[in-house]
């Protein structure tokens, strides 16, 4: 039996989540010239724009204003001040006298279209440079001072409180008032006016980054103060100060016009928008579209300002700008639903040569499109809801002889797919599993395998950039995944439930606990607010957490690690979940701590009959607490079968890397074993066998056929070509 570990070393081989992995020699990953990489960037940037319809409008429309303002002079000439004073006020929509009198005339007799350019210029001159010294004064100064702290920070804030205190309209009106209107005293003003805006927000952004840890790692390194404002602060700010700056654009250019509109902005011959708004408004009964089309004009610019800064915040944000665009399409059924793979006679599937299964490519359909593996239970049973009773170490029950044992959960060729700019990426492909009431099964792997992607996949809370694109994920019969929001939340919690990594950022910490863990028999059971209460505290009893009756008005951050995941826990079970998914429950708590949690878990398993399954990298957990056990690497289940058979035999290379890994006491005084590499970049798995790379048994076979699910014993699969010779020897 396996020695109990803390969870750090176990079930790991020095990999990390996603990289590092020697790529095929077709991979393409080396590092072209520098044109070709300016080029990617901008088709990439090209990419996220035109996904968003919106976005791309906007970009169009403002792209045509700038153009009129940049060409119009070229193009107009001096038609925007040339007075026809026999023919004024033309009705527009007629190209009777040429195309500058489309949208009619003024009452001088001046065209509306050729002004609308000339005073797209204008506009522009004077938004443009007011947002750009504002911005730059602004964002600079507020990194400083949120950067330095102290009286830096302080004597900046008490200047912007100062400048904040005027209103920007009217300061503008009284500087412009004493000195002679004109377009640059109009930028000044307005540009002095924004500054505390920018230096606000880039304070605030400099002010939490300070106290990170990637910051003092900098300062150790020498790093100069300017250098980690540079390298560190202004790529994380930039984001949220290009928003603010393209929303200011708005108010600038709108600010503007209401200055021509009040007389004191810019004055004739010279015309703005806002110009041309104040001089028609006493003509809107007679002539209305003298000021209505600058009016829509100074409407669609700021309205395609605006949506452009949505799509810029999340473009510019590394951590952001794969969600953009990202449109949830229809679920993808597999061709083999309904069917299942049982069919497959198990002698054909445990074939060392799967010829009739295509390689992945490149290409992102040709990822798609490979048959699902066979699931463990299908391979030696005729369907997995159906499949008999495996008898369980420990105190799980065992179902009558003459009754077979329905799965609570069955997960049936289950495929998740992350949609980048550059086509979808499989994480997760074609994986099975089954677990039963009051069973637990572990799913065990090295970080980025597709654990907890699965998980989430099956608990419906996969971030928007991910998707399933085939499978079933079958509570007592009925698909998950093909359930509405609706179907959905009245599952969740009576039906399934699933406890976090995490219980600090799990839990909300403005809400007592108290209230978190009443709000589940609030939703479902539909009780008052005392007698939702009540039920929380008995949870909070139930679970261990001392004089509960008075701490259930206290908040998350006021509990150690191992009571927030006590309560994490109670807030799971608090409706007797059919299903419980526990990710990675124990992760940064001390061995004491996982010990009792784990002994929770199982308490709990066995007074609701809950099946459970526990997600975890750490194999001494996984001896003691599981029943039986899926090994997952790069998004696939390679090995399945007990627990005590898989750890005593494992039929699996890589299950045998991660056993050998595990410290023992034989190993005492020698080195080491652990799995040479890395698990692959979902973006570039390798052909053939995805652990071909890393393997000790790799041959020529695994690099063209890629080995499917097969039974090697009772109640045993393995996913490897080889399978059938390490059961046998």
């Amino acid at each position: 039996m396996l020695q109990k570990n803390n969870g750090q070393n176990n079930g790991r081989s020095d990999g990390t989540e996603s990289g590092g992995v020697p790529k095929d020699a077709d991979d393409g990953g080396g590092t072209g010239p520098g044109s070709d990489q300016v080029v990617t960037a901008r088709r990439k940037w090209l990419a996220l724009l035109l996904q968003d319809r919106f976005a791309c409008a906007a970009a169009l429309i403002l792209l045509g204003v700038a153009l009129c303002a940049v060409l119009g002079p070229l193009l107009i000439g001096d038609l925007a001040t040339r007075q026809n004073l026999r023919d004024p006020g033309r009705s527009p929509f007629s190209l009777d006298h040429g195309w500058a009198f489309f949208l009619g005339s003024d009452s001088l007799g001046r065209p509306v279209a050729a002004r609308l350019i000339a005073a797209a210029g204008t506009t522009l001159s004077v938004a443009v440079p007011a947002v750009l010294c504002s911005l730059v004064v602004g964002s600079v100064w507020g990194m400083w001072a949120g950067y330095h702290g102290g009286w830096r920070e302080n004597v900046s804030l008490r200047i912007a409180d100062v400048i904040l205190s005027f209103p920007s309209l009217l300061l503008a009106v009284v500087v412009l008032y004493v000195f002679s209107p004109s377009a640059s005293g109009i930028v000044l003003v307005l540009a002095v006016a924004r500054i505390p805006v920018y230096l606000r927000t880039a304070r605030a952004e400099s002010a939490e980054l300070r106290s990170r840890l990637f910051m003092d790692a900098a300062r150790t390194f020498g790093t100069s103060s300017w250098a980690s404002i540079r390298r560190h602060v202004a790529p994380t700010v930039l984001p949220t100060l290009l928003t603010v700056a393209a929303l200011d654009f708005c108010f600038v250019m709108l600010t503007e016009s209401s200055l021509s509109f009040l007389g004191i902005g810019i004055q004739p011959p010279d015309v703005s928008w806002g110009l041309m708004v104040a001089q028609g408004r006493q003509e809107l009964q007679s002539s209305w579209w003298i000021a209505v089309f600058p009016g829509l004009a100074i409407v669609v610019t700021t309205v395609s300002a605006t949506v452009l800064a949505a799509w810029a915040r999340l473009a510019t944000d590394p951590g952001q700008r794969w969600r953009h665009g990202l449109r949830r399409g229809r679920l993808r059924r597999s061709a083999t639903k309904g069917t299942g793979n049982s069919q497959v006679p198990a002698a054909e599937t445990a074939t060392v040569v799967a010829g009739s299964e295509p390689e992945p490519g490149p290409a992102p359909s040709e990822a798609n499109t490979e048959p699902a593996p066979v699931a463990p239970e299908a391979a030696a049973e005729p369907t997995p809801a159906t499949s008999k009773a495996v008898a369980a170490p420990g105190d799980r029950a065992s179902t009558r002889a003459d009754t077979p044992a329905v799965d609570t959960l069955a997960v049936e060729n289950l495929s998740v797919d992350i949609r980048t700019a550059a086509g979808p990426v499989p994480v997760v492909r074609g994986v099975s599993f089954a677990v039963r009431s009051g069973e637990t099964l572990a799913l065990l792997g090295e970080s980025g395998c597709g654990k907890s992607m699965t998980a989430h996949a099956v608990a419906g809370l996969l971030d928007p950039a991910a998707e399933v694109v085939g499978g079933q994920a079958l509570l007592e019969g009925e698909d998950l995944l093909a359930l509405g929001a609706r179907a959905r939340r009245r599952l969740a919690g009576p039906g399934l439930a699933i406890v976090f990594q995490d219980a600090l950022s799990a839990l909300n910490p403005v809400q007592t606990v108290g209230a978190q863990l009443a709000e589940p028999f609030r939703i479902h059971e539909r009780i008052s607010r005392r007698a939702a209460r009540a039920k929380a505290v008995e949870l909070m009893e139930r679970v261990g957490i001392p004089e509960a009756r008075s701490r259930a008005g206290a908040y998350p951050h006021q509990f150690s690690g191992g009571m927030r995941q006590r309560l994490l826990i109670a807030m799971a079970v608090a409706l007797r979940p059919k299903v419980l998914l526990a990710d990675e429950p124990t992760t940064a708590l001390d061995v004491t701590v996982q010990a009792q949690i784990m002994d929770l878990l199982r308490e709990l398993r066995s007074e609701q009959r809950m099946a459970l399954v526990l997600i975890t990298h750490d194999l001494g957990l996984v001896a003691e607490h599981a029943d039986r056990v899926a090994v997952m690497y790069a998004g696939t289940v390679v090995e399945t079968g007990t627990v005590s058979e898989v750890f005593g035999k494992p039929n699996h290379p890589y299950t045998r890397g991660l056993l050998e890994s595990v410290p023992a006491e034989q190993h005492k005084g020698t080195r080491l074993n652990s799995i040479p590499g890395s698990p692959p970049d979902p973006r570039s798995v390798p052909s053939g066998c995805a652990f071909r790379l890393r393997c000790p048994m790799a041959r020529d076979l695994c690099a063209t056929h890629r080995p499917v699910l097969a039974a090697t014993g009772t109640d045993r699969a393995a996913a490897c070509h080889f399978g059938k010779e390490l059961a046998d020897a």
